[in-house]
């Protein structure tokens, strides 16, 4: 407003003295000082204020900036002044005007070119590539203080970047489709018609995570493999929404011209077979191939719409061969079902040891068949002949796990071994065997599809690939399009790798990228090739062995973790202090006696703990005594002051706690004895040791209960003999504890300082109950 009336103010002078005819000189001079006067209004009244970050092609601006010069006064762009500046999201236009001259001058972030993405295009593909959307680039940009694009500009952008991706894809099905057909060429899988014939691997994909229970995706998408390829050869997406003519519904109006993407109105779960047999019934129109077989997992509704579609006519019939991975892997899911059961579907009780032995076994019992798998598939031999000899080695792989040779086949099996356990018998005995042969027989039922030993694994990394660029299922992308566009995105990713970005590149400007995507792309590559290089080569990981040379400079060298300090007295106070610690620790007997009874409640008892802590109690005597003369003593006295710091029970411990009572009430009616509390027992002659057992019997015995989390599953003695219990051994056939063991030390520690003569050392578990009397 101001600035307009100075305007009109100058204006009206230079006419006035114009109409007077004022001499030439005079004018001349004054109309200069006049437009010295409106420049310097100009310049205040009209000063533009740029704050933020801006993305700049920093050479244009140089090389801009560089060929300024104003004749014939010269000027530079030290003499420009900011005017304005006009924000197109991320591109900017700057205009300058000459304080000398007036003349204006306009700069960008960056050229108009064909040579270039334009910025707001590469901001969308890059959110686009990256499994993002317009709310992350405007976080991106508010974070970084940097002006955004609007929601429509993007969604502008965002269509012409589905578009050339949709453009790229098709090239790149259309390049894999020719080298499956030259792949076919050059085996002869070719039709009567002279069409080639190829194998395809096909799976779907939807928008959202089901977890089993939540089938109602709006978008879904399949795809169609070439096997020996592993390229893309057909995608489709199905999408049941559409969010602009969702919103003329509710308005009740027609909706606005538009892209509409829904393409679907029946549930979520058809998609995929709809998808597939659409791309079967395209598969001679758009790349001149036929699918004759098709590999994928266990969904029988895509082959069986497929085989009544006939996209081949009555002449070829689409053969379909199972997933090795899927059949193997219902099998494991299966046999881990069986070991969990207690009961077999005959009703018998599974014991605890045959449960764990399936368990044990379950790698076993999958190894059986892939290995038969690999061995039958490389015979010279007939395939029905194959087929029927994998059969047999499938249904025999229960019986050569379990310890019955006879009907091994000589490559699979030598024969029986030194003191293996046939036990088969005691599988049958159970019933759980012929569970097991069930699940076996229907592994071997799809000895048709394993002699190929093929799996769908290419299907599941591309769509591994669109949870990617879908942001991993989170974000709802199938509002308005953008889920076809990623989908497309993933194929190009997939068949080109990341060359995909030079193919987008010179699918916008007809030129190759520039250094640093092209630097980008030469890594990516490089990393790959060395992935695979690394995986050929070192196919299975080398274990490096520990080698231990005894203690080094470090060893057991926890004091600064621990937070210790040298301390700072000399060795006669030392000695002192120590003395003095010892004689605090005395206690006669009846002080002993009223902190055993004071502290029965153990380690839900403050006191018990206070106490235990100075002092060494019976469970630890074990350690001591076996320590060797030449074994640093460090570690174990560290081990000892700082073990309730820093352990805080684990599953065993729990389990312990859980069940020591059951086994003590099981034990009083099982020797119709009476179990009494213990507290803290401290020795009278040594009072730095400490016992606490599990209880008092009468005057003259104490209990110790060990209920072992391993031998859970088992009776006493079958744990021993499945070495599930390593402290204890059979001696006179009877179960006793190992004199050799820590639990032997700690046993003779507590009887020594409770002055009693008897332990009664139970050993229970849910399958039984072992009583040793030391």
């Amino acid at each position: 407003m101001i600035f307009n009336n100075i305007h009109k103010v100058v204006h009206i002078s230079c006419i006035l003295i114009i109409s007077k005819s004022i001499h030439t000189k005079y004018f001349t001079w004054f109309q200069i000082i006049i437009k010295k006067l409106y420049f310097k209004i100009f310049f205040v009244l009209r000063k533009c204020v740029v704050s933020g970050r801006r993305i700049v092609d920093i050479q244009y601006i140089f090389n801009a900036i560089a060929k300024i010069r104003h004749h014939p006064f010269e000027c530079t762009f030290l003499n420009l002044r900011l005017t304005k500046e006009i924000q197109s999201g991320f591109l900017s236009e700057f205009h300058f005007i000459c304080e000398i001259c007036h003349k204006e001058e306009v700069l960008r972030t960056e050229p108009f070119t064909d040579e270039l993405v334009p910025i707001n295009l590469a901001i969308v593909a890059s959110a686009v590539h990256n499994g993002q959307g317009y709310s992350n680039i405007e976080q991106f940009s508010a974070s970084l203080d940097m002006p955004c694009m609007s929601n429509p500009t993007y969604q502008k952008l965002h269509e012409e970047v589905g578009e050339k991706m949709k453009c790229i894809a098709w090239d790149a099905t259309e390049e894999a489709a020719k080298e499956e057909a030259k792949i076919a060429y050059e085996n002869g899988d070719i039709s009567k018609d002279g069409i080639p014939m190829i194998s395809v691997v096909v799976d779907g994909a939807w928008s959202k995570r089901s977890y089993r229970s939540n089938y109602n995706a709006l978008s879904g998408v399949a795809c169609i493999v070439g096997y020996k390829t592993k390229k893309v050869l057909f995608i489709g997406v199905r999408n049941k929404y559409c969010t602009v003519c969702k919103k003329a519904e509710k308005l009740n109006r027609p909706p606005t011209k538009h892209e509409c993407y829904k393409n679907w109105t029946g549930t979520s779960t058809a998609m995929e077979a709809d998808i597939i047999v659409d791309g079967f019934r395209q598969s001679i129109k758009t790349h001149n191939l036929i699918y004759n077989q098709i590999i994928g997992d266990g969904d029988s509704s895509v082959i069986k719409k497929i085989q009544v579609a006939k996209p081949y006519g009555n002449e070829i019939i689409v053969k379909k061969i199972e997933c090795t991975n899927h059949i193997l892997r219902n099998y494991s899911v299966r046999l881990r079902d069986l070991s969990t059961k207690r009961k077999s579907a005959s009703g018998l009780i599974v014991p605890g040891c045959i449960r764990t032995k399936i368990k044990e076994n379950l790698l076993r019992l999958r190894f059986a068949v892939t290995k038969a798998i690999i061995f039958r598939k490389n015979l010279d031999l007939p395939q029905n002949q194959k087929v029927k000899l994998l059969k047999t080695d499938i249904l025999n792989g229960p019986f050569h796990v379990f310890g019955y040779h006879n009907k091994c086949d000589s490559y699979f099996c030598s024969g029986n071994k030194d003191n293996e356990i046939n036990f088969v018998p005691e599988l049958q005995k159970c019933g759980v065997w012929n569970d097991l042969i069930a699940a076996v027989n229907l592994v071997a039922y799809h000895s048709n599809s394993l002699i190929y030993h093929v799996n769908n694994n290419c299907v599941e990394t591309y769509n591994s690939v669109v949870a990617k660029y879908v942001g991993g299922k989170r974000v709802n992308f199938s509002l308005r399009g953008s889920y076809n566009a990623r989908c497309n995105t993933a194929v190009s990713a997939y068949n080109y790798g990341p060359n995909y970005l030079r193919q987008f590149y010179k699918k916008s400007t007809n030129f190759s990228p520039g250094m640093y995507t092209k630097k980008f792309i030469a890594k990516e590559n490089k990393r790959r090739y060395n992935e695979k290089t690394n995986c050929s080569i070192n196919s299975r990981p080398k274990i490096k062995k520990k080698i231990i040379f005894g203690p080094d400079s470090d060893y057991g060298a926890v004091d600064e973790e621990l937070g210790c300090q040298p301390l700072a007295m000399t060795k006669e106070e030392f000695e002192n202090k120590k003395i003095e610690f010892l004689e605090n620790l005395k206690l006669d007997e009846v002080n002993i006696f009223k902190l055993e009874r004071r502290t029965v409640d153990q380690s839900s008892n403050e006191e018990w703990k206070k106490e235990r802590l100075s002092r060494l109690t019976a469970s630890n005597f074990g350690k001591i005594c076996k320590l060797r003369k030449t074994t640093i003593r460090k570690n174990t006295v560290i081990s000892i002051l700082y073990q309730s710091y820093y352990f805080h029970g684990t599953t065993a411990t729990s389990y312990g706690i859980q069940f020591e009572s059951i086994a003590k009430t099981e034990f009083e009616n099982m020797y119709n004895l009476k179990v009494l509390p213990a507290g803290l027992f401290v020795d009278f002659n040594l009072p730095f040791l400490a016992a606490s057992p599990d209880g008092l019997i009468g005057n003259n015995a104490i209990i110790e209960i060990k209920c072992p989390y391993s031998a859970k599953d088992f009776s006493p003695d079958d744990a021993q003999k499945q070495n599930k219990l390593k402290f204890m051994e059979i001696k006179s056939e009877k179960l006793i504890l190992k004199k050799n063991h820590s639990y032997y030390f700690q046993i003779q520690g507590q009887l020594h300082i409770t002055q009693r003569n008897v332990c009664y050392f139970v050993v229970w578990t849910p399958k039984g109950i072992s009583v040793d009397k030391i």
